[in-house]
């Protein structure tokens, strides 16, 4: 894949996709998705590795349980190397916790880019969960959701 089939896709994800409310270019290789749930999300074309970037925040942590839990970042994206193409990380301007992730779409085919989209979405859910806190019965646990993750790599 490369650009101008990103870019292809991108004009045909919207109308294949209702729970997409909108698509804004941002630049020649970058688009915010907006669902109809109020969650955002970017992607971008990374010309060094020819994939797709998404990225997408997950919230911040509270103000008690932030320095556990940005230990369990690191600890959390150890463990995903294993699993997935994603890492979790800050965000430069607000501290929210980003998940990141890299998806190679082998074929120009807007139903493999959504299949990526609701994979990675999946994910940021159950992440998001857990930087709330409410992710496991006892209020508050620094574990990340990794254990419970039913992810298959591409």
């Amino acid at each position: 894949m490369i650009l101008s089939d990103l870019q292809y896709l991108m004009h045909q994800l919207g109308p294949a996709t209702p729970e997409i409310a909108t698509i804004v270019q941002e630049s020649i290789d970058c688009w915010m998705l907006e669902f109809d749930e109020g969650v955002s999300l970017q992607i971008a074309w990374d010309e060094r590795s020819n994939r797709v970037l998404m990225k997408c925040a997950l919230g911040q942590p509270d103000e008690t349980t932030c320095e556990a839990l940005y230990a369990s970042l690191l600890h959390a994206n150890l463990q995903l190397t294993s699993i997935a193409d994603v890492k979790l990380a800050l965000s430069d301007s607000d501290d929210d916790v980003m998940l990141i992730g890299q998806y190679e779409i082998g074929e120009d085919s807007v139903d493999v880019l959504r299949e990526k989209l609701s994979e990675f979405l999946n994910l940021a859910g159950k992440f998001s969960l857990w930087v709330a806190g409410t992710s496991t019965p006892e209020s508050g646990s620094q574990t990340p959701p990794i254990a419970s993750m039913q992810y298959a790599p591409a």
